[in-house]
């Protein structure tokens, strides 16, 4: 009798080790992110931060993932200062991303799907999620590398939107004509380098 109560307990503790799964806290100053927007005569970069957020990690690897990222920490960085400065602001004024009003930024990931046959080194995973801005929430996917150093999560990759499905139409080629080489295009890119701990 003894044994048949035994057995069930134990194959109870092998199940829920199998599920378990852990959630590392976002390291805010290692992470690092990095916007690219492009127009018909170049393109600029900068950077943006993140608040907070955490990764789900569990046996198999990658489970999920949230982070909320601070708008009005906008910056340019391949400008010289007055010019960054200026451009840096108009990101953050009404004809973008209005961060006066809405102050973060908010990505879900709702679905995680590893990537088969992966070369090491190259992304592992394809992630889906909800991405929040101005209030306005949209989908969006992208692929990833995401990889865990003993205690430490390591996530990296690039996720591009398109910036007039959050009502973010300033110099948009779909809404505006005749606007020549002052068109802005309307994809934008987020690289990032996450930590969690």
């Amino acid at each position: 009798m003894r044994i048949k109560l035994v057995f069930p307990l134990f194959a109870l503790f092998v199940a829920s080790v199998a599920t378990a799964q852990t959630t590392y806290q976002v390291d805010a100053k290692a992470t690092h992110m990095i916007w690219t927007g492009k127009k018909l005569t170049g393109q600029h970069q900068g950077g943006v931060n993140v608040s907070t957020g955490t990764v789900e990690w569990g046996p198999g690897g990658l489970v999920g993932a949230e982070v909320t990222i601070d708008m009005t920490s906008i910056s340019t960085t391949d400008m010289e200062p007055e010019y960054a400065q200026r451009l840096a602001n108009d990101l953050k004024s009404t004809n973008f991303f209005n961060s006066a009003k809405y102050k973060t930024s908010h990505l879900k990931i709702t679905k995680v799907e590893p990537i088969a046959g992966v070369v090491a080194g190259k992304p592992n995973y394809t992630v889906t999620g909800d991405l929040t801005i101005k209030g306005i929430t949209k989908p969006v996917s992208f692929v990833v590398l995401a990889w865990k150093d003993k205690q430490i999560i390591r996530a990296a990759g690039t996720m591009a939107f398109d910036r007039t499905l959050y009502d973010i139409t300033y110099r948009s080629g779909q809404f505006f004509g005749s606007l020549g080489d002052k068109m802005i295009e309307d994809m934008v890119e987020i690289t990032f380098d996450l930590t969690a701990k």
